[in-house]
C-alpha cells in the first residue's frame, strides 16, 4: 500500500509524510499502531481520515526517582530501561526534572491521547512472495536489493 498520512493529537499535526508517500507491507510494518493498521485492511485508493482511540494511560507505570540513581544526568526525553514494581523490564522516559528529583514514565508517549489520522491511499497492490518472505517491500518506496 502506497500512502501519505498526518497524525494529528488535540488539533496539532505531530508528524507526516510532508508529500512523500511511503509504501508499506500490510502485517509488516511495526511503525503503525495496530489500530491503524487494522484500520486499513481493505480500504482502496482515496482520501480517509480514521480516528483510534486514546490507548490507556497507566499511572503505575510512572515514577519519581533521585538523579543520583540514573546512569547519567538526566535530561528531558532521555530513555532509561528499568524493572516495573511486578517485574517487568520497561522502557521510561524522562518526562520532568525538578532538582534532584526525576520523573520517568514507561507509558507510549501518546498513551491518554485520541489520534487522528488524515490519510491519502496511492494504490493498494498485492505482496509478492519474496515480500511477504523478507518481511518489506521491495522495488519503489521500498528496500532495495
Amino acid at each position: 500500500m502506497k500512502l501519505e498520512y498526518q497524525l494529528w493529537v488535540d488539533g496539532r499535526k505531530l508528524e507526516g509524510t510532508e508529500g512523500q508517500p511511503t509504501t508499506i507491507l500490510m502485517g509488516h510494518a511495526p511503525e503503525l499502531p495496530p489500530g491503524l493498521e487494522a484500520n486499513l485492511l481493505g480500504k482502496m485508493p482515496g482520501s480517509y481520515q480514521i480516528f483510534l482511540p486514546p490507548e490507556p494511560y497507566n499511572p503505575d507505570l510512572r515514577t519519581i526517582v533521585p538523579a543520583a540513581d540514573l546512569p547519567e544526568p538526566p535530561r528531558l526525553g532521555a530513555g532509561y530501561g528499568g524493572e516495573s514494581p511486578d517485574g517487568r523490564w520497561l522502557l521510561y522516559r524522562v518526562v520532568h526534572i525538578d532538582g534532584e528529583q526525576v520523573t520517568l514514565d514507561a507509558n507510549p508517549p501518546l498513551a491518554g491521547k485520541a489520534l487522528e489520522y488524515r490519510l491519502i491511499i496511492h494504490s493498494v497492490r498485492p505482496a509478492t512472495p519474496e515480500e511477504l518472505e523478507h518481511g518489506h517491500v521491495h522495488g519503489e518506496g521500498g528496500v532495495q536489493h
